[in-house]
């Protein structure tokens, strides 16, 4: 049975979490149109009973797909070649759709045939509170929804923001004609579901639709500053695997607006790295010498693929100081009072720009 949307759910030891993934989906103007594809990553937990379970309950909407652990690319890479879906869009089991908004989504997707579909994302805090995230330049929104645009003249204005998973969503087919798959083994590629159909899609659309709830709020998320700290060298082996790819693949086919775009994305991915070493990371987990050797990698693929200048400034716009420079000069990162007073500004300007923009 063909369906419109396939949702790949990675899954390791979520047995708490599943079922509220799982309910936000399986809704009645819903069923007929998804196909929930649960990829146990080997859990050591009861993940995989309540997926079948669901699956029991649900036979036409839950797939339920069992294989060894892999890490996170595995599991898009044993689902992807087997998903019904017209399109495909990935589900991180300790987050959720809105239901509503799903209902909507689908909708829209009924009418619709692009390479990439943008829609809004919810990011849940911490502290309870919620961000919406939607593409916009400097707090307007450009683009007419469900409109089809060509993807080169999206990319003229240079904003790399909306490239983020929870808000990206594929032809299943275009990823099939590029031979898609993720890397294995490691965290941190959801970064090449991000990039790496960026150099092959044709169109895209938006819509104005808030589907995604990302949920920050759960102890252990990838993106905790601790867990990050503890699995840096994974985040620098998926930077230096972007790099590979982009070395492999043939970039004359790519336009000039099109490679411009691309590179200004690694070198943002670059940039990411440094940040989290040089800005991020506690004082105590930072190692001098893993800093130099990853420092030399990535100034050789700039020079080599013509990525840069990469530069290292505060988010809060305010204090000019490039922490990447005072690395150069002097080998270590800034003083402590320094990183102190930057993080106090960060936060300061962070909060006056959602007020703004939001």
């Amino acid at each position: 049975m063909s369906k419109l949307l396939s949702i790949i759910i990675p899954t390791y030891n979520m047995e708490a979490l599943l079922p509220r993934c799982l309910d936000s989906l399986l809704v009645k103007d819903a069923l007929e149109r998804i196909e929930a594809m649960v990829v146990n990553d080997g859990s050591k937990d009861g993940s995989l009973a309540v997926a079948n379970k669901y699956k029991e309950r649900y036979p036409d909407s839950v797939t339920v797909i069992d294989k060894p652990n892999g890490n996170y690319g595995s599991t898009i890479n044993a689902a992807l070649p087997v998903a019904k879906g017209k399109y495909v869009k990935i589900l991180d089991s300790d987050d959720w759709f809105d239901s509503e908004s799903l209902v909507c989504f689908l909708n829209s997707l009924e009418s619709t045939d692009t390479d990439m579909v943008i829609t809004h994302f919810n990011t849940i805090m911490e502290d309870g509170s919620s961000q919406v995230t939607k593409y916009n330049v400097y707090g307007k929104e450009p683009y007419e929804y469900g409109r089809a645009y060509q993807l080169d003249d999206i990319l003229k204005d240079g904003y790399i923001r909306f490239f983020l998973m929870h808000s990206l969503t594929y032809r299943t087919q275009m990823l099939r004609e590029m031979n898609y798959r993720q890397t294995e083994g490691i965290s941190y590629t959801d970064t090449e579901w991000s990039c790496y159909p960026v150099f092959r899609a044709k169109d895209i659309t938006f819509l104005d639709t808030n589907v995604y709830q990302y949920n920050l709020a759960r102890e252990g998320q990838t993106m905790d500053p601790k867990v990050i700290a503890k699995s840096l060298d994974q985040l620098e082996k998926m930077t230096l695997q972007l790099i590979t790819f982009y070395s492999r693949y043939d970039i004359t086919s790519l336009s000039e607006t099109r490679l411009q775009f691309v590179k200004q994305y690694y070198t943002n991915r670059i940039r990411i790295l440094y940040k989290t070493y040089l800005l991020d990371i506690p004082r105590d987990s930072f190692n001098t010498d893993n800093m130099t050797a990853i420092d030399i990698k990535l100034t050789d693929a700039c020079k080599q693929y013509g990525f840069g200048p990469v530069k290292l400034y505060p988010a809060n716009k305010i204090m000019r100081l490039d922490a990447l420079k005072y690395w150069h000069k002097h080998h270590k990162r800034w003083p402590v009072w320094l990183e102190k007073l930057n993080g106090l500004v960060d936060r300061i300007m962070t909060r006056l720009f959602v007020r703004i923009f939001k």
